[in-house]
């Protein structure tokens, strides 16, 4: 920020700002129990040219919440300062996104300490309060290079009290004080003007929870006469807490609390002289902290390795950032941990499934000695089932379908199997081999038409009309399985050519929210495909208000976990395919809702494979629905997996409002974004939502919702986020859906 650089230090010029995301995190290096000074810095400066005039996000090192960043001017520093002891070789530091603005950062600083200064009486921190030249002759504010840990030493003076100073220097001797003081605060100090009178100073509480430690520095400046004494007591609203005190002359001297002040709202502070005693108190500097709560371990650090190993070796690209485990509001997506206060959180289950993951399985994963359930099933993993999952002592259950794993499976696996680990079915034989693998081609079955026609008793039930014909409902009679019979309309003109692209899709894709191709016919110009049957329909027919729908209203969690389900089925498609694929055609009605409310995205017919992984987009003819295009796709005809992005948008906001894509007169049409847009300026998130849910939902879930769906109808393709970011985010809303229920 050059308009600032002239004004402010180098850590001005540049900075750090998180639009993505809920908790980003930088990961320190230091050395495990040094007690640490640290300092992050904030300078708004305008930088995005938004002119905001509040921002609000919170701090957190590692599990633990640190303070809540308030900037209310685009030119003015804000610092956040505490003193910690981090418990291992490294500190999480953390911008937490609140909804209030997008977190940023300056600068963060750590200044080792002396082990025996500033101690705190329980787990935790401190949090920099004040620190005050109470003798300042200047009025001005020092810090480095004066103060070695550039401390801002802010001038106080008080009406009744006047300056000591020395031109000799505190600390001289080379043996500086433990708390590092600078010499040009040390070398003044403040005695009241009644030379019988007392120094008086106060802090005041707005919770009378919070703990304060004070630091008093002394420091004597003129050679007492043999005549003459200095000795005086410290009190704390009335009570003797520490005396008598006899400054040393040119040496520092600092006295403090072993516990914090607590229960109060105000606390006065005095320093009264001995009767005895003929000169009055002096007070050098003074310094404020407030305690904080760190009591929330970090998770196991044999588990730290691990997982971060485990990220390393396949590039995990989900919300793996800061403390794994806690807070538990920020776990890792895929993760689950114990809970037990008053040990570490520990890893017990962790779930890889459909992350596109490839390469051999990671030794890292050995080193979860707590782990009960794994799965990583719908990668593209390879090599051999390795032995060291048998050591696992409390795994129970392992899942590694859908991979291209080679081999046979240890023989220590399958004799756990018998003592309750649960393999999944391509695991529980010992015949499991490369070569005993059903290829997945295989497995869809063809079907003659006549067989079509048996199982849907003569195409007697339509359940729909899907892009190149008629969907109708059949039960193929072998097994009773009751699938949709997609018939290929001889009338459509590139019908043959969606059902090709569908097959091809089809047979390549296996994820839990994708629909599942059960089989196909192509016998002469009769063509279908064959899917599961999905009980509940698709997602527009829920949605809809119009008159005559009698379906139960989504409630607002049943809305996410659609929302989730079809955003990682998306997310499956451009990560975990390869080459990846783009689906072309996302909309509510071809995603369909299962009898458990989950969501399986269908209809392939328009779907378009990259043809490598370094392409960044495709040249194509636009194809696709009315509302849900892209527009730069649009203009422009190159076709990349934001397109998808941005139809999910749409989708999303459906989901939120339950209004139509197009609404409006033909002559006045409005597009959902551009409503919500409105609504959205007007500053009233329940206006957005379904009428219908009667506010049973939480306002910041909803809103990060909408924030997640405004992101993803970015009109520039490059500033939208990628499915993986949609999907962590909307776990995210549904986190924050649940909190707090019992």
């Amino acid at each position: 920020m050059p308009k600032y650089r002239a004004g402010f230090q180098q850590q001005a010029t540049f900075l750090r700002s998180f639009p993505e995301g809920i908790r980003n995190c930088y990961t320190l290096t230091i050395k495990k129990g040094t007690k640490y000074f640290f300092r992050t810095s904030f300078l708004y400066g305008n930088y995005d040219g938004l002119n905001k005039n509040t921002i609000k996000f919170d701090l957190h090192i590692g599990p633990n919440y640190w303070d809540t960043v308030t900037i209310k001017s685009d030119s003015v520093f804000v610092f956040k300062e505490m003193i910690y002891t981090p418990p291992q070789d490294y500190v999480h530091v953390c911008l937490v996104n609140t909804g209030s603005g997008t977190p940023f950062i300056q600068a963060i600083e750590l200044r080792p300490l002396k082990n025996n200064t500033y101690m705190i009486y329980d787990s935790g921190a401190l949090s920099h309060y004040a620190a005050v030249d109470t003798g300042s002759t200047t009025n001005s504010t020092y810090r480095y290079p004066y103060d070695a840990l550039d401390r801002f030493w802010s001038p106080q003076n008080d009406e009744a009290w006047t300056q000591l100073t020395t031109s000799l220097t505190v600390d001289s001797d080379g043996h500086k004080n433990d708390y590092w003081l600078p010499p040009i605060v040390m070398n003044n100090g403040a005695i009241p003007i009644d030379k019988d009178g007392s120094l008086r100073f106060n802090v005041s509480s707005s919770d009378k929870n919070i703990g304060y430690y004070v630091y008093l520095h002394f420091a004597e400046l003129q050679l007492i006469k043999p005549n003459e004494s200095r000795a005086f007591n410290f009190y704390v609203n009335g009570k003797l807490m520490y005396g008598p005190i006899v400054p040393k002359y040119l040496t520092t001297l600092t006295i403090h609390a072993l516990t914090p002040l607590t229960g109060q709202s105000q606390y006065n502070f005095s320093l009264t002289k001995l009767q005895n005693s003929t000169l009055p108190p002096i007070l050098n500097a003074i310094e404020i902290y407030s305690s904080l709560d760190f009591s929330q371990s970090e998770t196991h650090q044999d588990d730290v390795e691990a997982i971060m190993g485990i990220k390393s070796t396949y590039d995990v690209k989900k919300n793996w950032d800061g403390d794994p485990c806690v807070p538990l509001k920020y776990l890792w997506t895929g993760l689950n941990c114990s809970n037990d206060i008053l040990k570490p959180p520990r890893i017990r289950s962790l779930d890889l499934s459909s992350s596109g993951l490839s390469g051999s399985i990671s030794e890292h994963i050995s080193k979860l000695t707590m782990l009960e359930s794994l799965d990583l099933s719908d990668n593209n993993l390879t090599g051999f089932v390795p032995d060291f999952l048998s050591s696992l002592p409390n795994l129970r259950v392992l899942n590694l379908k859908r991979n291209m794993l080679t081999g046979s499976v240890p023989a220590s696996l399958l004799e756990k199997s018998k003592n309750g680990l649960v393999l999944s079915e391509n695991l529980a034989s010992s015949n499991f081999r490369t070569d005993s693998l059903i290829d997945h081609e295989s497995k869809k079955r063809q079907f003659t038409y006549s067989e079509v026609t048996k199982m849907t008793n003569n195409f007697e039930k339509v359940l729909g009309k899907g892009g190149f014909g008629y969907v109708f409902h059949g039960i193929i009679n072998d097994d009773g399985t009751q699938v949709a019979v997609k018939m290929l309309s001889q009338l459509s003109n590139h019908g043959y050519q969606q059902f090709l692209a569908e097959v091809k899709v089809l047979m390549r894709v296996h994820h839990r929210n994708l629909t599942s191709l059960v089989g196909y016919c192509n016998e002469e110009s009769n063509k279908a495909l064959i899917y599961e049957y999905i009980a509940n329909g698709s997602l527009d027919s829920h949605l809809s208000q119009g008159v005559g729908n009698n379906k139960d209203i989504l409630s607002w969690e049943e809305r996410l976990q659609i929302a989730i389900d079809a955003a990682q089925g998306l997310e499956y498609l451009h990560n975990g395919c390869k080459p990846p694929i783009v689906h072309r055609d996302v909309k509510t009605s071809n995603i369909l809702i299962t009898d458990n409310f989950h969501a399986k995205i269908a209809d392939f017919g328009l779907s378009r494979i990259f043809p490598t992984d370094n392409g960044t987009h495709i040249s194509t003819i636009v194809a696709g629905t009315l509302g849900y295009f892209d527009p730069e796709y649009y203009i422009t005809n190159r076709l990349n997996e934001k397109s998808d992005v941005y139809s999910f948008g749409v989708v999303l906001l459906e989901i939120i409002t339950s209004r139509p894509v197009i609404s409006g007169a033909q002559d006045k049409r409005t597009h959902l974004k551009d409503w919500v847009s409105v609504m959205i300026a007007n500053g009233d998130i329940n206006d957005i939502v379904d009428p219908r849910l009667r506010g049973h939902f939480k306002i910041n879930s909803v809103w990060k919702a909408v924030v997640i769906s405004m992101a993803c109808l970015a009109h520039s393709s490059i500033t939208r986020p990628n499915m993986n970011q949609v999907v962590s985010e909307l776990k995210e809303c549904l986190v924050a859906q649940l909190s707090g229920r019992n």
